[in-house]
């Protein structure tokens, strides 16, 4: 026998075990969503009243963008050639 059979009948052996692997783990799969279980993850209901009222949220958003202004003011640098005011001369 050649290679080339060789090779032709080791990838033919090859492919057919892969192919068994994949209708056993199908054939294993759970059974599809039926009426009265648990719903799936993304299948979320419906909220009748909204997490926040439009007050609250600009509220919210007011004081998230108050408390970033105010750690920007903080987080500049110092100026080049001053030296820190940790270091003892």
């Amino acid at each position: 026998m050649d290679i080339a059979r060789l090779r032709a009948l080791l990838l033919l052996g090859l492919a057919l075990a892969l192919g068994g692997c994949v209708v056993a783990a199908r054939a294993e799969s759970p059974a599809p969503h039926k009426p009265g279980e648990y719903l799936p993850v993304e299948d979320v209901p419906k909220r009748e009243d909204p997490a926040m009222s439009v007050d609250d949220r600009a509220k919210l958003v007011k004081e998230l963008t108050a408390a970033r202004d105010r750690q920007t003011v903080h987080a500049k640098p110092k100026e080049a050639g001053a030296p820190p005011k940790s270091a003892k001369p």
